[in-house]
């Protein structure tokens, strides 16, 4: 018998056309079949089209989207000794019937004991993204500003196409903060680096500790960044516990 599913929210959005969608946030179930399609969807809308994903070329490789996909495939199986919070977005259907993925959101709990061993991938534009996060790291790192023993690594936030603009970003950083509080963390931070998720995190209340110029990480880095918006920034969300 499978488990119940955990709900995090239940809300409604109106779309443009003036149709009422009930939807719901949820862990994702342990079924292969929503694992497959919403790591489908992590992968066409968030990876395919974050800047650092894209300036550093790895929508563009098939072999770095391959092995990007098999690393997932890896932490999302039941034997990985790896916490993934994944929360996907769905319509209410009164049950716990899932049929499409509106859009998810994937933090991976870590802690200062945890060993930090740098991966290293066979694809060269997997250890561009992977240098580029870790020089972020040094340059603002949540866990060291607030000295965190606790802390979520941020993986993405993801909303299908035809259902941006509804609110559904802005609702994934709230269920974040319920998420923390549950592990008794303080603060939940994240780079942004799309205008979307910086608007809807904005809404939620998160603040900006860092901010960073697109241009001035171009010569660091030596790639090209789209041009909007300007800045990438470290937003944070303080959890009361």
């Amino acid at each position: 018998m499978s488990e119940p599913l955990k709900v995090w929210s239940k809300f409604s959005v109106t779309k443009k056309d003036g149709s009422v969608l009930n939807l719901r946030i949820v862990d994702i179930p342990k079924d292969p079949k929503i694992m497959e399609k919403a790591l489908d969807a992590y992968f066409n809308y968030f990876v395919k089209e974050e800047r650092q994903f894209k300036a550093a070329g790895v929508p563009d490789s098939e072999e770095a989207m391959q092995e990007l996909r098999a690393v997932f495939d890896y932490g999302m199986n039941s034997d990985s000794q790896q916490k993934i919070e994944f929360s996907i977005c769905c319509l209410d259907t009164g049950d716990d019937q899932i049929n499409d993925v509106i859009g998810g959101s994937i933090m991976i709990y870590k802690t200062q004991a945890d060993e930090k061993k740098k991966h290293v991938f066979k694809a060269e534009a997997l250890n561009k993204v992977s240098q580029m996060a870790e020089d972020l790291t040094e340059i603002y790192d949540d866990m060291r500003a607030f000295n965190l023993d606790r802390y979520f690594v941020c993986r993405g936030v993801f909303v299908c196409p035809e259902y941006r603009g509804l609110g559904i970003a802005q609702e994934f950083f709230r269920i974040r903060r319920l998420i923390s509080k549950e592990y008794g963390i303080p603060i939940n931070g994240a780079w942004m680096s799309s205008p979307g998720t910086q608007k809807a995190a904005e809404r939620d209340g998160w603040e900006t500790v860092c901010e960073l110029k697109f241009a001035d990480l171009e010569k660091k880095f030596n790639v090209t960044f789209e041009k909007f918006p300007p800045t990438i920034k470290y937003m944070i969300a303080r959890i009361p516990l």
